[in-house]
Order: C-alpha cells, then structure tokens, then sequence
C-alpha cells in the first residue's frame, strides 16, 4: 500500500468508485488482472487454485451460520462471526496484503453504508493462522488510492503493461498475459 493522501472521498465520488472487493484485491496483486476481470474475462473458473480456495472456503468453520453475505451486488463478505466482525478466509498467507485491502475496503465500505466502525479478520485455516483488521487513516488513504486508480485502470483501451513474476506462474490469468 503506497503513498499517503488523507485526503477523502465525499458521498458523490464514493458512490462513483465503489467497486467489487476482488478489484481491490486485485488491484494489489496486478494492474493488469483488473483490466481483464473488468472487461469480463473470468478465468477463476479454470483455475485449480481457485477451486481448491472455494472448497477450503466452503468447508472451513461449519458452525458459523452467517456465510456469504452480498452487499449491494458488489461485495460478498465471507462469513459474519458477531454483529460487529467480518471474516474473509483465504486459502494462504502468500497474497495477504491484497487479502487484507480487500477486507479493509469491506470494513470502509460498510462504514460508509452506515454500519460503524465494524472490525474484520483475515483467517487461513489451512495455515491455522488468524491477523485481526481494522481501519486506520493510513490503510483508508490506501483504499482511495486503488479505488481511484481501479477507476482509471477500467477506462484504458488496452490493459497495462505487466513484468512477469513468480506470482504469475499461480495466476487464473497467466494464459492470457503470458501464453
């Protein structure tokens, strides 16, 4: 998460650069993986990781009752543990950054929906590990900055140039960028 700008977004601009939580999370994975998904490219569907995520997601924790929850048709919260905290459960800690936007987006967007000042936790059961989650001004600045960023990523004619990486040989998208 980059610069700081405390700067806010009013109702008006919030209301235009209010995205699905996978945008943002993507978004700090790879620019490029935004442009595809919001053109409408899903190659989630092909991928084992994915699969092997969903069905982690799906079996994990059986006694909450309170699972996927979506809101606004924009996000989808994994799993309510109390009135006042979310859980979104990824397969590993390998993306956690990206996983821990994507969540304080959810925080700042049902914030902003009048919800309160809610807390979230990322949990990776697999890895039997937990990171509670909560705003702050430096991670809300951070939020404005991929919204805004994801706003002008959208409006490209062709997607951005990427460097492949490690993470690319894991990607659902890997096919489209690299062949």
């Amino acid at each position: 998460m980059s610069s700081l700008s405390l700067e806010s977004i009013n109702d008006e601009e919030f209301e235009r650069l209010r995205t699905n939580g996978i945008k943002i999370n993507y978004w700090a994975v790879c620019k490029r993986k935004v442009w595809l998904y919001s053109k409408g490219l899903r190659m989630e569907p092909l991928s084992e990781r994915v699969t092997l995520g969903r069905l982690l997601h799906e079996q994990a924790y059986p006694d909450l009752v309170r699972r996927e929850v979506l809101l606004d048709d924009l996000i989808k919260i994994d799993v309510i543990e109390a009135e006042s905290k979310i859980l979104e459960v990824k397969y590993s800690r390998k993306f956690k950054e990206a996983a821990l936007l994507q969540v304080s987006y959810y925080l700042y967007y049902l914030r902003r929906m009048g919800a309160g000042d809610l807390t979230g936790e990322l949990r990776f059961p697999k890895e039997r590990k937990k990171e509670q989650v909560s705003l702050s001004p430096e991670i809300e600045s951070a939020i404005m900055e991929a919204l805004r960023s994801i706003a002008t990523i959208e409006a490209m004619d062709s997607p951005p140039e990427a460097d492949f990486t490690t993470v690319c040989r894991v990607c659902a998208y890997c096919e489209l960028c690299w062949g």
